[in-house]
């Protein structure tokens, strides 16, 4: 069953929520979309897809500020036995047109 007590605080990866998950909190959680809240609007929301926390560079060269456009799931890496999520910034023009296309 996909309803998990939280390990560790995270950001809910629901398309438009972004909001916190606390330490201890109930959640949805599978491997493919990670953690959400238990509300059907974030469990049922587009997979693979997270806000953006950090600042960095979108595949199109602009710069992207922290808390705009979104991550994209580019793959995973193994390193020493631990899987490690690779993700890919996107800005808000190419976070709309890879989400409308």
């Amino acid at each position: 069953m996909p309803v998990i007590t939280a390990k560790k605080q995270g950001t809910c990866t629901a398309e438009g929520c972004g909001g916190r998950i606390l330490r201890g909190e109930l959640c949805w959680y599978e491997a493919a979309t990670g953690m959400r809240h238990l509300e059907a609007a974030c469990r049922g929301a587009d997979g693979g897809r997270r806000p953006n926390l950090r600042a960095g560079r979108c595949r199109c060269g602009a710069h992207v500020p922290p808390r705009e456009g979104h991550l994209t799931l580019r793959g995973e890496k193994s390193f020493r036995g631990r899987v490690r999520k690779l993700w890919a910034v996107n800005c808000a023009r190419c976070s709309h047109t890879a989400h409308d296309g």
